[in-house]
């Protein structure tokens, strides 16, 4: 079975107070979920995610928090054949608004954390957002 390696961002941001995340809706799945991408050779896993974090909603100021890393692991069938993907998941706060891509996102959204939970498709990115939040809410200074 072809094995894929990605990885990507929770990103987050704090407006008046109170925290927000971003969710992205894949326009290739129409799944909703996190900013991730294929790691390429030669690639670290961080310098991929800020890649990726870069070209799909054209955020480049984030600040990692150091600590957090989970791997995320799921099997899909592209072409009637069943890839095994393993993605590497930081998370880092972000400054500004983004800008989907036109090519890759059909929309984006920052929204606190239930709605973003009820958003987000598949449950393995839901758990990962679950481990998120409370890593921040255990790390005051954090966000």
């Amino acid at each position: 079975m072809p094995r894929e390696r990605a990885a990507g961002y929770v990103l987050f941001r704090l407006r008046e107070g109170k925290r927000e995340y971003l969710v992205i809706k894949n326009r290739q799945g129409g799944h909703w979920g996190f900013p991730k991408g294929r790691v390429e050779p030669g690639e670290g896993v961080e310098e991929a995610a800020r890649r990726e974090v870069a070209e799909e909603v054209g955020l480049v100021d984030i600040q990692p928090q150091p600590g957090f890393r989970e791997l995320v692991r799921y099997r899909f069938f592209r072409g009637g054949e069943e890839i095994q993907k393993e993605v590497t998941f930081f998370l880092a706060r972000a400054q500004g608004d983004g800008r989907p891509a036109p090519r890759e996102v059909a929309a984006l959204a920052w929204l606190p954390f239930p709605q973003a939970l009820q958003r987000i498709t598949h449950e393995e990115q839901r758990q990962l957002l679950e481990k998120a939040d409370l890593f921040l809410s255990q790390n005051p200074a954090s966000g």
